[in-house]
């Protein structure tokens, strides 16, 4: 009986927590800064330097995770999150994935001409490689399409909160032994690698990141029965805290500041396991509790908060088209890899060209 009103305390029976919770808008909108730079090493072939190793080691603990996350916590919040409209989400999702390939190839693609009698050999195959990875891409759009048309399923089937959970639990675990397991039969055995598989083309697997996306739905649903979100969010800090410093104090002790351990937080951050899954939503929940407990000094009309709110309330476009200066740019470099500072002015580039663009589709100018 004294648990259940130590329960009571903190929770109610009716959803009073039903508002917008910006402390993910906030880090969602960080984040577009982060895969600026991360983006402009990774699309054009570049080998990160310290700085970026060092930011990138950080954002293998949310990254993917924490879009997923939010994507899961969203349809909780969501006043139109029937399995309808899921389904479409799902569906225009997945278009959304080869429409975006199709820009790419086209990015890809408009250097050549100027380019292709100075192209040695090897120069001339990376193009064809790179065209041939970028058609049947597979990255964050296809992986939200496919794990939206699993949510509009359980909605369907009226699973309670705790199906979310088990099948989130078990889907960490199970995701390790599954991925890359090849199915020999012709059209499944494509559509099985795109969903469970590993290949040069697939970016994410979607299977690995159904965890974080249910966790999302779970926690988004104990969100709003919190009837303190101060107290709330101190009590997470304090658990989250322990298991975010217990993660790195690991690491370091495992690898040390070396490229062992920039190799396996590569490794783990796109094929994450069960401890990774928890170290990640570790993150994401101690950052979006910094963020809520700190939003007296976050002012909407300050000019950085304005902007990463901008970013996180269009981050698809952001998304969709940042990727295009630096596709470009490789092109005219003759599909070479830059020096690293080089990348850092491209990050910049790329910042200035996808406001104008994200502001011309927002404001049909």
């Amino acid at each position: 009986m004294k648990r259940l009103s130590v329960v009571s305390e903190f929770f109610s029976k009716e959803e009073i927590n039903t508002e917008r919770q910006e402390e993910f808008d906030y880090l969602k909108g960080l984040f577009m800064v982060f895969i600026f730079g991360i983006h402009a090493f990774q699309a054009t072939l570049t080998e990160p330097d310290l700085c970026m190793k060092i930011l990138y080691g950080f954002a293998t603990m949310m990254g993917a995770a924490l879009f997923m996350f939010v994507m899961g916590m969203g349809t909780v919040y969501s006043k139109n999150a029937n399995a309808g409209s899921l389904t479409k989400s799902g569906v225009k999702m997945i278009a959304y994935q080869y429409l975006n390939n199709l820009l790419y190839l086209i990015a890809l693609a408009i250097p050549y001409p100027f380019v292709k009698n100075m192209l040695r050999a090897e120069e001339s195959e990376m193009f064809r490689c790179l065209m041939g990875i970028y058609i049947q891409y597979t990255n964050i759009f296809f992986m939200t399409g496919v794990i939206y048309l699993l949510l509009a399923l359980l909605k369907k089937l009226k699973l309670p909160t705790a199906g979310y959970a088990v099948i989130a639990f078990m889907s960490a675990f199970a995701a390790p032994l599954i991925a890359g397991r090849p199915v020999d039969i012709p059209v499944l055995g494509y559509i099985c690698k795109l969903l469970i598989g590993r290949d040069l083309f697939t970016s994410f697997i979607p299977l690995y990141f159904v965890s974080y996306v249910l966790i999302g739905v779970v926690f988004g649903k104990v969100l709003r029965h919190v009837k303190d979100k101060t107290i709330f969010y101190k009590v997470i800090i304090v658990v989250s805290g322990i298991c975010v410093v217990g993660t790195w104090m690991y690491l370091f002790s495992a690898y040390g500041f070396s490229k062992e351990l920039y190799d396996f937080l590569t490794l783990t951050y796109s094929e994450p396991g069960f401890l990774h899954v928890v170290a990640s939503v570790a993150h994401i929940l101690f950052f979006a509790g910094v963020f809520y407990l700190g939003r007296s000094y976050l002012r909407k009309e300050n000019i950085i908060c304005k902007q990463i709110l901008y970013y996180s309330k269009h981050i698809s476009k952001y998304y969709a088209f940042h990727i295009v200066p630096y596709f470009i740019a490789l092109g005219f470099h003759k599909y070479l890899p830059f020096a690293a500072w080089q990348c850092w002015i491209l990050a910049l580039v790329s910042m200035i060209f996808t406001e104008l663009v994200v502001h011309l589709f927002v404001h049909k100018v």
